[in-house]
């Protein structure tokens, strides 16, 4: 198996990512639905359980690794994993399982590792969680067909404070660390919470983060 990083670049979020995202969002809970989005995914996509085994990867993913799925399923997440990374996998996991979806940056091109862009979201199914990553730049224009069509919506109306309080959800902060550094009190962050669900039609953090994404509100 290949020693894959498993991060995202920071500064362009392809379009894939909300696209997907809300897609994987809506089939949260539905075991049939999920695997309709898992197997027909242009986008490498695995999962895992709580202690970051590998269940199953879709065929993108088995070929951004070069390995085949009952490979993976003999591995955890660590394995491939990059050793001065660890820490920040512990960090990110524990943010994901807090907080229910979070996606992070990779980029070090001192360790030759290229971008590479992640969504994760906890418990698509009871103890399941759900990763799609890429390479910076893939998949090329085009290669997302009819997915380009939900990106028609128009973009509801949201205050600069509450992109800010999306963005640092989308990385993974829970309310309280958005409290902290946003200088705000959990109220107010959880009032802006409330605005941006019923801005976006949705119900939850998970949900608005994705459809955030899609938009392009939040990149």
């Amino acid at each position: 198996m290949s020693n894959t990083s498993w991060n995202s670049s920071p500064d362009s979020r392809p379009r894939w990512v909300g696209v997907y995202a809300e897609q994987i969002v809506q089939a949260r809970g539905d075991a049939a639905g999920l695997k309709r989005v898992f197997e027909r995914s242009l986008v490498p996509m695995v999962l895992l359980d709580d202690e970051r085994r590998y269940i199953d990867a879709n065929a993108a993913a088995c070929a951004a690794l070069s390995t085949s799925v009952a490979e993976l399923r003999q591995a955890r997440l660590d394995d491939l994993t990059p050793r001065f990374y660890v820490r920040t996998l512990e960090d990110n996991w524990a943010r994901l399982m807090e907080t229910g979806s979070v996606s992070w940056p990779f980029d070090d091109a001192d360790q030759n590792y290229m971008g590479v862009t992640t969504y994760g979201l906890a418990n698509v199914l009871p103890g399941t969680h759900l990763l799609a990553f890429a390479p910076f730049g893939w998949p090329a224009e085009g290669e997302l067909g009819t997915l380009e069509q939900a990106e028609l919506e128009p973009a509801p109306p949201l205050t600069p404070r509450e992109i800010e309080v999306l963005t640092l959800a989308s990385e993974g902060h829970s309310a309280a660390m958005i409290a902290r550094e946003l200088v705000l009190s959990p109220a107010t962050v959880r009032t802006h919470f409330e605005n941006i669900y019923a801005k976006l039609d949705v119900r939850d953090r998970a949900a608005a983060v994705a459809r955030a994404m899609r938009l392009g509100l939040i990149t």
